[in-house]
């Protein structure tokens, strides 16, 4: 049985979400400042958020609402418009973020002596943020350890991992993160947001196309998808880790642009086969995995060693209060029994 955590426990933690405003407006917060750092180090705006794995239009619009927000420069673009002549952060950028993170560390360091004399004891819910691709194979398996730990509540928060690493970095509580993209995980950890040592590789995927039954003749490279115009195409968003796969995958081949022409984005893989299964789209690139749930749809071709490698990876959160049960799930989920039953569901071996 899970162990009952009380008001003595030496490892609970306190997890805030602190902000720098002014006039009602965010300037600063967890995500903000770790764009900003980003940006100092590789003197850009575009190479920052490729850093972090943020998108590049995510990235723009951030510095522009922070500019805003402060009243006064925080990051100045050098003459060459928004995608060339470098960035960097002006003096009073620099004054800003280092605020920003004596505020943090101060406040956390408040939290956490007042924790001790408010908390109460009584059961917790273990909170997981997952890849929505994970959906399936993460059901079965909190099934499989229910069964052995019948005290422990799991609730888990399913979306696209940047939008969840996004969230995480923003203060949302979560004692787990499984990714779909270890660029998440590295944004978390540059942070100091991931448990010490908690991080590892739980699966590896592949892509497919897929097609609705019966609505289109079978098509079997990637080039009939692309040059088809009148194909009713649908890609998971780029910004995505399914994006990002799939837009390597095509830029290889030089057809992204082409087969971007024509198609619906949408913002993971569940959406992209619920387009096809629905009937909104007549082709899509979702994970390998995807085929084991996606009924009423049919295979049109593989791609089992896309040019970058597809891999989900867990971490425990540092300001998790349950690290030793998070630890203990984690262990469990990186076993053999998890790893069959990865493969059941479409998955590769961590590191195929």
């Amino acid at each position: 049985m899970a162990r009952r955590p009380s008001p003595s426990d030496d490892d609970w933690t306190v997890g805030l979400r602190v902000w720098l405003e002014r006039h009602g407006r965010a300037i600063l917060g967890p995500g903000r400042a770790a764009l900003l750092e980003a940006v100092r180090r590789c003197r850009s705006i575009s190479a920052g958020a490729r850093d972090i794995g943020m998108s590049y239009r995510h990235a723009w619009l951030l510095v522009q609402s922070m500019n805003e927000a402060a009243g006064e420069l925080l990051v100045e673009a050098a003459t060459g418009g928004p995608h060339g002549g470098g960035a960097r952060l002006t003096p009073a950028g620099e004054h800003a973020l280092a605020v920003y993170r004596q505020l943090h560390e101060g406040v956390h360091q408040a939290a956490a002596v007042l924790l001790p004399r408010i908390v109460r004891n009584g059961p917790m819910a273990l909170h997981l943020a997952a890849a929505a691709s994970l959906e399936e194979v993460l059901g079965q398996l909190l099934i499989d350890y229910a069964a052995s730990h019948p005290g422990l509540r799991v609730r888990t928060i399913y979306g696209a991992s940047d939008e969840l690493a996004d969230r995480l970095l923003s203060g949302s509580p979560a004692d787990l993160f499984l990714s779909a993209d270890p660029r998440q995980l590295d944004r978390l950890e540059a942070a100091a947001f991931l448990g010490p040592g908690s991080r590892r590789p739980l699966a590896g995927n592949s892509l497919a196309a897929i097609g609705r039954d019966g609505t289109i003749p079978p098509l079997r490279t990637p080039e009939a998808l692309a040059h088809r115009q009148t194909l009713r195409l649908v890609l998971a968003d780029p910004a995505t880790p399914l994006g990002s796969y799939t837009r390597a995958y095509l830029e290889e081949r030089g057809l992204f642009e082409k087969a971007l022409a024509h198609a619906t984005v949408v913002d993971n893989s569940r959406a992209v086969v619920t387009a096809v299964q629905r009937g909104r789209a007549d082709a899509g690139l979702v994970y390998g995995s995807d085929l084991a749930w996606a009924e009423g749809c049919r295979v049109l071709f593989r791609v089992r060693r896309p040019p970058r490698e597809i891999r989900f990876e867990a971490a425990v959160l540092r300001q998790s209060p349950q690290r030793e049960a998070a630890g203990d799930l984690l262990d469990f989920l990186g076993s053999p029994t998890a790893a069959r039953c990865f493969r059941r569901c479409g998955f590769l071996p961590a590191g195929a």
